[in-house]
């Protein structure tokens, strides 16, 4: 899609330090858009959605992604070459090296409150890793919480549902939870 992204290295491993914007598959097959509610809570076959239908804000906090678009399985996929969407163990690595789950948040987030609601005073972006408050878009399709949250997808299932790591506005943690997968979060690629 000519999206151009900054890196950064925390630890061993070399992450994007900003949310994926792709509307095509690596294959360049397109990943549906969509924008009615009742279609995004029935999909399966990979969608996006911009925060409230609106490309200003993909611009500033990448786009909202329902896991059968991070899925694997079909061989499209949603990451650049040479990059993956990390699995659940490889979160776990991110937040060992800084700190464990507790602490870790807080060093992975932008600091101020631009794309944070406050207080954000816990925030020292200390790793480059520049996370924003995304929001998410739940499984009917209403989009919310826009500098409260950030939600990013694993690539690890867990039965119907699958994991993901949260960041919230006030706290440090780095929290990890398992999900129906039609709700629509961001990606961060890992490099390879």
């Amino acid at each position: 899609d000519g999206n151009v992204y900054s890196t950064v290295v925390i630890g061993t491993q070399h992450w994007m330090a900003e949310n994926l914007k792709v509307k095509k598959y690596r294959n360049g097959d397109n990943i549906t858009n969509i924008t009615s509610n009742s279609l995004w809570s029935s999909d399966t076959s990979g969608a996006y959605g911009d925060y409230e239908d609106n490309t200003t804000y993909s611009e500033t906090y990448g786009r909202l992604y329902n896991w059968y678009a991070v899925d694997n399985s079909s061989g499209r996929y949603i990451c650049p070459q040479g990059w993956h969407v990390p699995t659940r163990d490889e979160y776990t690595v991110l937040s060992t090296f800084l700190g464990g789950n507790s602490v870790a948040g807080g060093k992975l987030k932008e600091t101020g409150t631009e794309h944070w609601s406050n207080p954000n005073s816990v925030s020292d972006n200390a790793s480059g890793f520049n996370a924003r408050g995304n929001g998410l878009r739940y499984t009917g399709g209403v989009y919310g919480l826009i500098k409260l949250y950030s939600y990013t997808w694993s690539s690890t299932t867990n039965s119907n549902q699958a994991y993901y790591r949260r960041l919230k506005h006030n706290t440090t943690n780095f929290k990890e939870f398992s999900i129906n997968k039609n709700y629509g979060f961001s990606v961060r690629c890992l490099e390879d």
